[in-house]
């Protein structure tokens, strides 16, 4: 074998085990003329994570009424589908009384708003502040009307502002509901915006991809 040809095999060669030792060849495509270089995958494609949570206050303390007996909501629309991780219900109270918390959902605004969560518990009042349902965890569909309310046994004081609606990160408040005593049906009907915005506080967070997922399938120009 002659020199050159002996220095073309060394050449093949070393080629060939660079080739194989150097690992998974990069997934390449010309986009737009130029050449994109694709993540490789990691295997946990469309793993769910969860967001910053994110909490609405709506309504204020400018108004209050007392009553004994009576349940008090905001109606919202769902533009955006979340999980409520938690709902709080600023009131005044210094007995001890059963408070409920609900969310009953409905396909429009006005209708029959059906149960999809109620809680009780015995409450040693403190006075005003909020008064937490604690850790939940309950869809709210885009494009659905959730009833989010509170009822109560006793005595107590609670505060509302007034208004059509209020913007929150999930969608709007689109009107108060005023009607139902305690404890609340697993149905009703609510036709009518009473104008209250009462004074809730929600927590809420969604779902979205993972950050596996967007590296498989985001495009890096080189």
């Amino acid at each position: 074998m002659g020199t050159t040809s002996i220095g073309l095999l060394a050449l093949l060669l070393s080629f060939n085990a660079f080739a194989s030792s150097s690992g998974p060849e990069e997934e390449n495509c010309m986009v737009d003329g130029r050449r994109a270089w694709t993540e490789p995958s990691t295997g946990q494609e469309d793993a769910p994570v969860r967001d910053a949570m994110a909490v609405d206050i709506v309504g204020d303390t400018s108004n209050s009424s007392s009553a004994t007996g009576r349940a008090k909501g905001n109606s919202y629309q769902v533009d955006m589908a979340v999980t409520l991780e938690e709902m709080e219900f600023w009131l005044s109270f210094t007995t001890t009384q059963t408070i409920t918390t609900y969310v009953f959902e409905c396909p429009q605004e006005f209708g029959t708003y059906t149960e999809v969560y109620r809680a009780s518990e015995s409450v040693v009042g403190t006075g005003p502040g909020w008064y937490s349902s604690g850790p939940v965890s309950i869809d709210l569909e885009s494009g659905y009307h959730y009833i989010i309310a509170v009822s109560w046994d006793g005595t107590l004081t609670y505060y509302y502002d007034t208004g059509d609606s209020q913007a929150v990160s999930f969608g709007y408040h689109t009107h108060g509901y005023a009607l139902g005593y305690d404890p609340l049906p697993s149905s009703f009907e609510s036709t009518s915006n009473d104008q209250a915005i009462y004074h809730q506080r929600l927590t809420t967070s969604s779902l979205s991809l993972s950050p596996d997922t967007w590296a498989g399938i985001k495009t890096v120009f080189r």
